[in-house]
């Protein structure tokens, strides 16, 4: 198997950067968008083994991208990772809603982006 492709949705640039310089490290193939609607946009360039979706974002946020994403046949079956600093309680049941398949929380550690790659 060769490296996973891997799509970062954040339209922070400092959170983007920071995991997709992390998960390169971890021999993943990297492309960036900055919102749900740029998830689409490389989509139709090239498909992906998982995406880690930021939620609030501008244009099309993360949830909306996740459902999106979920109700079609093509798509629904790449991982898509949460990623959040909200607080996980409050957070669970948007979560289970929503077809994420699993969760990072920010700030993020090498540990955890390796447990949800392993997962996955």
């Amino acid at each position: 198997m060769g490296k996973r492709k891997v799509l970062v949705v954040d339209d922070i640039f400092a959170n983007q950067f920071l995991l997709a310089s992390m998960l390169e490290e971890m021999d993943c193939n990297i492309r960036t968008a900055s919102n749900g609607q740029e998830v689409f946009d490389a989509l139709k360039d090239e498909m992906f083994d998982i995406i880690f979706m930021d939620i609030e974002m501008p244009v099309m946020n993360g949830i909306e991208a996740t459902k999106k994403l979920k109700a079609d046949p093509k798509y629904r079956v790449i991982p898509v990772i949460a990623l959040t600093a909200h607080n996980l309680e409050e957070f669970n049941e948007m979560f289970e809603n929503t077809g994420f398949d699993g969760i990072l929380e920010k700030p993020y550690s090498c540990e955890g982006i390796s447990e949800v790659l392993a997962k996955f």
